[in-house]
């Protein structure tokens, strides 16, 4: 090989060298963007209502049972996805002879899923879910509801935190509780306008939470922070 073969060959070798540096630095930087790992607000200001002065049953909520399902339209056409329950809890307060059933959950709207990977990133960039990977929802039952194995129905009127912007919201329940195992289907339309989401379509969505939860404590509230 001629001198000169050699110092095309390194030159080349240099080119191609800088450019897998280029390549390995911009994908490094794509997985930091698109993945909010611990730089994501997973915190709310919404409380949950207090309890009054007397035993009250709860429910932790199954994450590996429990999901909200959600359609959207997207470009004129109907979308059905899932945002996977991070976490939650429903709280049975006795009031007299019957409920007051108080609801807290964690969706984890970062992991939404619509079996479309496009769609799917068109939506997180409107909900900003790498800066607020996780919606939460605060409500009480509007109505007492009875002690009883039997299906219920009632309402939930409470608050929805999406990307930080807080919007009151209910939804309607059907549930069911015998022993210690709870279900609940929740269901309500939504406008993702009021939480600043603008999406390509339709800012409304259907939501139905699928929720099972199993009875995990009994706690004692104290008298200084009554109930509403």
């Amino acid at each position: 090989m001629t001198a000169r073969s050699r110092r095309l060959l390194t030159i080349v070798l240099g080119i191609v060298f800088a450019l897998v540096i280029v390549v390995i630095a911009a994908a490094i930087i794509m997985v930091t963007l698109l993945d909010p790992g611990d730089k994501g607000d997973t915190s709310t200001d919404l409380v949950t209502p207090t309890l009054a002065a007397q035993t009250a049953r709860v429910f932790e909520v199954s994450p590996q049972e429990s999901q909200v399902d959600f359609t959207a339209n997207i470009g004129g056409f109907d979308l059905d996805g899932v945002f996977p329950v991070r976490a939650g809890t429903i709280t049975l307060e006795p009031v007299g002879d019957e409920l007051r059933v108080l609801v807290r959950l964690e969706i984890h709207v970062d992991a939404l899923d619509t079996g479309n990977a496009a769609i799917d990133r068109v939506m997180r960039a409107a909900m900003l879910t790498g800066d607020y990977p996780v919606a939460f929802y605060v409500a009480t039952s509007r109505e007492l509801v009875p002690v009883t194995e039997d299906v219920i129905y009632f309402d939930l009127d409470g608050e929805l935190d999406v990307r930080n912007e807080t919007d009151a919201y209910s939804m309607a329940v059907e549930a069911q509780l015998v022993s210690g195992d709870m279900w609940a289907v929740a269901t309500s339309e939504l406008d993702l306008a009021n939480h600043g989401v603008d999406l390509p379509g339709s800012t409304m969505i259907d939501l139905t939470a699928r929720l099972q939860a199993y009875e995990s404590d009994s706690i004692v509230a104290t008298a200084e922070s009554p109930s509403e």
